[in-house]
């Protein structure tokens, strides 16, 4: 069975939300066990889309010889190492492990898909002000997505 889920947004949900839990519940326990989470909605994959937009915009301009993977490993990893810095780690830090058969120490970098709302809002922030030093020309894309994330700062 796939994962379900349903946002609930305010308490007169929640009557609804008991009936439909029973309902796929009752279903699903006809497949076997079932376990039941809750919890709050996490950043979207949309959100990773838009500052997707602004690494490739930084790729292209600055980075053409490296892979835009490569580039995002790069700015992912000096975005852990700011905050860091500023006293504020990301929540799900990379790591580096050793590699026995090398001998050498290889380096996971954060997740962009565990990174919180937070911390994809300031990614974003991180994005525009590192293009800018490079003098990128940023997409129209681009523009929308940092315009966006600072007017939902701004309210």
């Amino acid at each position: 069975m796939s994962q379900l889920s349903r946002k609930v947004e305010s308490a007169n949900q929640i009557p609804f939300i008991l009936r439909w839990a029973e309902h796929v519940i009752g279903k699903a326990l006809e497949g076997g066990d079932v376990q039941i989470t809750l919890g709050r909605p996490g950043k979207s994959r949309a959100m990773e889309a838009k500052y997707h937009a602004m690494i490739n915009d930084i790729h292209q301009q600055c980075f053409r010889g490296y892979s835009f993977d490569g580039v995002k490993a790069v700015l992912v990893n000096q975005f852990a190492l700011e905050r860091e810095e500023q006293g504020e780690p990301l929540a799900h830090p990379g790591e580096r492990v050793w590699d026995w058969r090398t001998k050498e120490p290889v380096y996971v970098r954060p997740s962009t898909t565990k990174f919180r709302k937070a911390e994809a809002a300031d990614f974003i922030e991180f994005l525009y002000a590192t293009g800018s030093e490079f003098g990128v020309k940023w997409s129209d894309m681009s523009l929308r997505v940092y315009d966006e994330m600072m007017e939902a700062r701004a309210a």
